[in-house]
């Protein structure tokens, strides 16, 4: 594998390579850190099933608007995306930095997280619509069905094979889908944004007290209220354990809200689209598969469903107290 990627390196970029480290595999992606003479670089190797046909053009306008990314280096081609054997190679700078775990955030960061996710949304005002997340059909009765059905056929083994921690999860699992089908999302009044799609901790480098942000593979258009909480809760020390401080967090948004105005009704919603993103948008039991970090990934929102569950109309009217009844 070494020598294949040295030779592809080589011949599409120009670049003698000298080392060849992987640093992450998230299965369907992997990134490795390319030592050369000339610097260190991340190579990027996706599925040709991404399309990435906007990532270019989205960081390109971001960038402009002062928020830091890595730089993507054209290939000899002139394209910045290489297809090679059934994969697809981008080639960006290596951002050597700090990076912090889930839920392990120092104060500062959350604000600075918080600014930094109004600053991209806000670049991303004048570009085109980016493919669509938390559409209708997310929310619809048979993608309700279709999930419960599923959930029920894997009890079932699991029952047979006598997987009592597997039982658990699914037994769980069943018990949000059926709550948060009996939630009504109305998509149309939700202020929907073009934003960076997979805005986390995991994506945030930090560089001489600056932030880089990685990762721009896939760009959504979707509510603006859902990644600002999502983000808090990846981030902040309060959450560990999927516990949402809500007095802890309106600060966060207050920030957030002199980049994007959200609506009485994205306000109230915020909670329950976090909700129903821990069931429906993140990973499923069982884990087996799972990278190290999906794994944290996954028991993170299981624990933020769990507490969800029993606490999501509060929060949400706890939110809307403070920050519907004067807008």
């Amino acid at each position: 594998m070494s020598n294949g990627l040295t030779q592809l390196i080589s011949h599409n970029y120009g670049i003698d390579v000298t080392g060849i480290k992987l640093v992450s595999d998230q299965g369907e992606a992997k990134v490795y850190m390319l030592e050369s003479p000339t610097g260190k670089y991340a190579l990027k190797e996706f599925d040709d099933i991404f399309e990435l046909k906007h990532e270019r053009d989205v960081c390109d306008m971001v960038a402009g608007k002062g928020v830091n990314l890595p730089k993507i280096y054209d290939a000899k081609s002139g394209r910045h995306i290489v297809h090679n054997n059934g994969l697809t190679y981008i080639l960006y700078d290596f951002i050597e930095g700090t990076r912090y775990e889930l839920n392990t955030a120092p104060e500062w960061f959350l604000m600075k997280q918080v600014q930094t996710l109004g600053q991209i949304q806000s670049a991303l005002r004048d570009y085109k619509q980016l493919p669509m997340d938390f559409e209708p059909s997310f929310f619809s009765q048979e993608e309700y069905t279709k999930s419960e059905h599923s959930a029920l056929e894997k009890l079932r083994l699991a029952e047979e094979n006598e997987d009592k921690a597997l039982v658990q999860a699914l037994n769980e699992r069943l018990k949000h889908i059926r709550r948060i089908s009996a939630f009504e999302f109305d998509c149309g009044r939700l202020t929907y944004v073009n934003s960076h799609g997979d805005f986390y901790i995991n994506q945030i480098i930090v560089r001489d007290g600056e932030f880089v942000v990685i990762d721009w593979s896939d760009p959504y258009y979707l509510p603006a209220c859902y990644e600002v909480l999502m983000s808090y809760t990846y981030a902040a020390p309060e959450c560990k354990g999927g516990v949402i401080d809500v007095e802890r967090f309106k600060p966060v948004l207050r920030e957030y809200l002199k980049y994007v105005t959200l609506s009485q009704y994205d306000i109230k919603m915020m909670p329950y689209l976090l909700y129903a993103f821990c069931v429906f948008g993140s990973f499923s039991p069982p884990y087996d598969d799972l990278s190290a970090d999906h794994l944290r990934i996954a028991k993170h929102t299981a624990n933020l469903a769990n507490w969800l569950h029993d606490n999501v109309e509060k929060l949400s009217d706890d939110l809307c107290v403070t920050f519907c009844n004067h807008r």
